[in-house]
């Protein structure tokens, strides 16, 4: 039996991972409902909007109804098809983010095992790199402050297994770059996806205060962590489900802070 730091390690890696998915399959439905309810609070303000126009309209015709003379009931005509014509921009409104509301809803059909969603084209890096960070907005900091930046590259293969553990590493790497960048008073996180050699690689940089040369490979021991209140295994495990998948996972240095290089084989 292996003990690390005192803490046996036989078996708990096989159980954390396992957990771990757990925890990702949540996360994921946490980030679907964050994204759910943003779109469903202008939804249900133009739903209020539109009572209370109902209610303006049925006074209009009312009066118009009441009315003798008709200079003006044309005048109270008028005045009822101007607020409809209001109310019919709303509608617009509220129909795209109903459409938006069914993009992301639909998110749900490819889990827990990530199969295509009909319609929507292949599912690629592309599609899980745009969800992780969808999702991490969940976060205020990154959503509010954080600039986003994603380079993705157009011709990238098809996902054909181990998506969900795809997933899990770009939500490790996401989630370290936002730790970097806390400090930051301008936070900036950039990914990018590539192809060649039949290898995808996905870079994400940040702006953060970068990792020293003697420290990148040691950020990738289990229980070993430079950020306080993390417990130091989200980069050991990325690289372990990365190395599960025949790829890599390196830290590097990057332009103005760390980057880290996710390499896949494309088949």
């Amino acid at each position: 039996m292996v003990e690390h730091n005192g803490i046996e390690t036989a078996g708990w890696e096989a159980a954390f991972l396992r957990q771990s998915h757990d925890a990702a399959v949540g996360r994921l439905f946490r980030g679907l409902t964050h994204n759910l309810n943003g779109a469903l609070q202008v939804f249900s303000l133009q739903t209020d909007l539109l009572i209370m126009a109902t209610g303006q309209a049925d006074t209009i015709l009312q009066q118009l109804l009441a009315a003798d003379l008709a200079p003006e009931s044309k005048a109270l005509a008028q005045k009822l098809a101007d607020i409809l014509l209001r109310r019919a921009e709303a509608l617009r409104q509220m129909q795209e983010k109903v459409r938006s509301c069914e993009q992301v809803a639909q998110r749900t059909v490819v889990l827990p095992d990530f199969f295509q969603v009909v319609g929507q084209g292949p599912y690629t890096m592309n599609n899980v790199i745009r969800t992780e960070v969808e999702f991490l907005c969940a976060d205020s900091f990154f959503k509010h402050k954080a600039v986003r930046e994603l380079q993705l590259a157009a011709d990238l293969p098809p996902l054909r297994k181990g998506h969900a553990a795809i997933h899990q590493m770009l939500s490790f790497l996401l989630e370290n770059s936002l730790a970097a960048v806390r400090g930051n008073d301008q936070p900036r996180v950039l990914v990018r996806s590539s192809l060649a050699d039949d290898l995808v690689t996905v870079m994400v940089e940040d702006n953060g205060p970068g990792v020293a040369v003697a420290e990148r490979e040691r950020i990738f021991a289990p229980f070993y962590s430079t950020w306080p209140d993390h417990l130091g295994l989200g980069l050991y495990l990325a690289r372990k489900l990365a190395n599960g998948l025949r790829g890599t996972l390196v830290c590097e240095s990057g332009p103005d802070g760390a980057a880290f290089r996710l390499t896949l084989p494309a088949a």
